[in-house]
């Protein structure tokens, strides 16, 4: 008995990850083995499939042309998988593989060869529903995709396909998994024709049909190909059919009528003339109709998208402009909690201030298909919010409304705004998701102005506007101590002051994460909180602990692109490529004109190996703005990374001549030195070593700039340093000392090693 217990098969839940290569048997033998060696290493450098092997929670299954993942962990493991092979393959095009992810029950089994391998229905619906797909798709099963749809961040990717009829009549539905550039949007070519036993079928068609059933399927076939035939023949006749019609009309005696039944002739005739005149009259309904009509499913702009574009200031003083972008930022802040909308960040919204383009053009520009416009009048107490919500597509007002307050309901007026928007594009709305649309962040409007205030300088982003923010962000705390945005908000202008003013991190860096630790103390449920806490801990070198901050931040409010911009900058600095790709991604969309976005755009695909996209990405960016400084640095940095020193040198002489900053003065010392230009490299460590006594100059661009010149102790004694000055990670397109290749020369030095050892364990506070 106790044998026979042994001989049962172990059942328990895998989450299967399928996957093979679309045209492997028309490969040569040579190509196969390598298209193979290839798919596995993409896999195996995969975070998601490293780390569940080193845990115990991965079983990899060749099956030949490709391979099964058996995940026992999470059913998010080979979805996370999944996205991050998808990244890494969008860089080798000529490898094409199609994904089925798929949740049940597995059994582990002795192989013919005595081995211990898996079997079971979970493994038998991955491949079957991998099966149905073509190149670049990722097809999850229903079951799956209901687990994914409990957490927010998988919403946007989930686009359900319909149930599937497969071998022996087993029936799964399906669901397409992708993102803008992740996955095949495209809908399977397999799916609404039989091939292969698979076959897309109604939920009515699941069952057989009676014999009567069938008998009146067979008679309306007929009268559909009678139809047909007749259509035919009306093409042929319609000229003369439709002079006929003319003629009858015209006559003006009264015609004898005829006692006879109509011939057969007679009836085609005028069953023709009907259909003709039918169609004429449907297809003008259609064409007057279609200006109307809401784009299809499959348009690459989804309907409850909109842009809040800057309200006008109608105030009679002008220095109230603070307080109509204030008003703005605020609904389109409260507007991004809703999950089911796409919202699109302030940054690319404002640079609409005073466009000549109308509507439409906008729209198309962001990527939206609502525009809410609107103005605000302050004078004294008093405000007056004016709001329309217009279909950018067909130039319809949806909603429009006045709203005549005391400075003491603003919130209220916002919060009604809010929730109007999100009925009128019918957005579903959670109840956590309604509780954030409504909270009040302050009880005292003399501390919101100020809060707004400095909101209002903290856009501007240069040294002087950010020490004005830090100031009215103190005062708004000062007045109220329990302001969680404004903690927030100073928390942000310590974070950056370092990159905009130069400043020494360790003095900036702690300030910084008291503030925010603060903020998330006092509500811990506001995103820009676990944002700027997640910031303040990156810029401290402690990016693992950053990294659930952003996640939560995200949680809370989707549609934060600033929150996707700087976990993908986090991901980066931990050389997680295709991750930070997948959130900077998704920060472009939601931002498509950020500066600063397009930038760190540029950046993950140059880390992911990805140059020429990479460098058209950076050219975009300084189409945007010639005299980006981020820019021309991230396109120099691509060019050095494909072997074109000349063309590196020239952009980073470009970023130099913008602003001499002790970061971009390292990239063009190392890049000369590369080029065999020595003393040009040593030219610049002069240069640094007098910036020095004016300001401070970090230790890490000191260490580079040694290095390049060969000075290899000088430069570990630097990078030491660097840690107790905190400005380790002030480096930006290089990310950290974990993957900066200007350091590759020390990879194997012992001490180097600690420092990389010391910087995933993060720098103690």
């Amino acid at each position: 008995m106790a044998d026979e217990e042994k001989s049962k098969p172990r059942l328990e839940i895998g989450h299967v990850l399928f996957m093979d290569i679309v045209g492997y048997s028309k490969l040569l033998t040579d190509e196969q083995s390598e298209a193979l060696q290839e798919l596995n290493q993409i896999v195996r450098s995969t975070d998601t499939a490293r780390e569940a092997e080193a845990a115990g929670g991965l079983t990899i299954l060749p099956t030949g042309d490709g391979m099964a993942l058996v995940f026992t962990g999470s059913v998010e493991e080979p979805v996370e998988c999944a996205l991050e092979i998808s990244q890494a393959l969008r860089a080798e095009p000529s490898l094409p593989v199609r994904m089925g992810i798929h949740s049940g029950p597995i059994h582990h089994v002795m192989d013919a060869n005595g081995r211990e391998n898996i079997a079971g229905v979970g493994i038998n619906i991955a491949q079957r529903v991998m099966d149905c797909g073509d190149a670049g798709h990722i097809l999850v099963s229903k079951r799956v995709a209901d687990d994914l749809a409990q957490q927010r961040r998988w919403q946007p990717y989930i686009h359900e396909l319909g149930d599937v009829e497969m071998k022996h009549g087993v029936v799964v539905s399906l669901v397409n998994l992708y993102a803008e550039t992740i996955g095949n949007p495209t809908p399977p070519s397999r799916l609404g024709k039989v091939r292969g036993g698979v076959r897309a079928l109604s939920r009515g068609a699941r069952k057989g049909l009676s014999s009567f059933a069938r008998a009146i399927f067979i008679f309306v076939g007929l009268v559909i190909v009678l139809i047909f035939v007749l259509a035919i023949v009306s093409v042929i006749f319609a000229p003369a059919i439709m002079r006929t019609l003319d003629q009858h009309r015209l006559a003006t005696l009264p015609q004898p009528t005829a006692t006879a039944a109509p011939s057969l002739a007679d009836t085609i005739k005028s069953a023709v003339a009907k259909q003709i005149t039918d169609e004429l009259q449907g297809e003008l309904t259609r064409k007057k109709d279609h200006a109307i009509e809401p784009p299809p499913a499959s348009s690459a702009i989804p309907e409850k998208s909109i842009a809040v574009l800057p309200f006008e200031n109608l105030s009679e003083d002008k220095s109230n402009a603070y307080f109509a972008e204030g008003i703005q930022d605020e609904i389109l802040t409260r507007l991004a909690k809703v999950a089911d909308l796409k919202v699109i960040a302030r940054t690319s919204t404002q640079r609409f201030k005073s466009a000549p383009e109308n509507l439409s053009d906008i729209a198309k520009q962001l990527g939206v298909l609502n525009i809410l416009e609107g103005s605000v009048q302050k004078a004294g107490d008093q405000v007056r919010v004016n709001v329309q919500l217009i279909n950018a597509l067909t130039n319809a007002h949806l909603w429009a409304e006045t709203y005549d307050r005391k400075l003491t309901d603003i919130f209220a007026v916002e919060s009604d705004i809010a929730k109007t928007i999100a009925e009128s594009l019918q957005a579903e709305l959670t109840g956590s998701e309604k509780n954030a649309i409504s909270k009040k962040p302050t009880e005292n409007p003399e501390a919101h102005e100020l809060y707004l205030k400095g909101r209002y300088f903290w856009n501007r982003r240069n040294a002087a506007s950010l020490r004005k923010a830090a100031d009215y962000f103190q005062q708004a705390i000062d007045l109220d101590p329990n302001y969680a945005l404004a903690y927030a908000g100073l928390a942000d202008v310590h974070s950056i002051l370092p990159v905009y003013a130069g400043t020494a991190p360790k003095d900036d860096v702690p300030k910084a994460l008291v503030a925010a630790r603060k903020a998330v103390e006092l509500d811990g449920d506001l995103a820009e909180a676990h944002t700027a806490l997640g910031n303040a801990l990156v810029s401290n070198g402690q990016l693992k602990l950053a990294e659930p901050e952003f996640r939560r931040a995200l949680e809370l409010n989707p549609n934060y692109a600033t929150a996707h911009q700087w976990l993908a900058e986090c991901l980066f600095g931990q050389g997680r490529f295709p991750q930070s790709l997948a959130e900077n991604e998704r920060a472009h969309a939601l931002d498509p004109l950020s500066l600063i976005i397009n930038a760190s755009y540029a950046s993950s695909l140059s880390g992911v190996g990805r140059y020429d996209d990479a460098i058209k990405q950076a050219r975009k960016t300084l189409e945007l703005d010639p005299n980006l400084l981020p820019g021309h640095e991230i396109l120099g940095q691509t060019y050095e990374a494909e072997g074109k020193l000349e063309e590196a040198i020239a952009e980073y002489r470009k970023a130099n001549e913008l602003e001499p900053t002790p970061s971009n003065f390292a990239m063009l010392a190392y890049a000369y030195a590369k080029a065999g230009r020595m003393a040009e490299t040593r030219k610049i460590l002069d240069k640094l070593t007098a910036l020095s006594e004016q300001r401070y100059v970090g230790a890490y661009p000191l260490a580079i700039v040694h290095l390049a010149l060969g000075e290899k102790e000088e430069a570990l004694r630097l990078l030491e340093q660097s840690f107790v000055e905190r400005d380790i990670l002030l480096q930006g397109l290089f990310g950290s000392i974990k993957i900066d290749k200007r350091l590759d020369p020390l990879r194997k030095d012992p001490r180097f090693q600690k420092l990389v050892e010391r910087f995933d364990a993060g720098i103690p506070e």
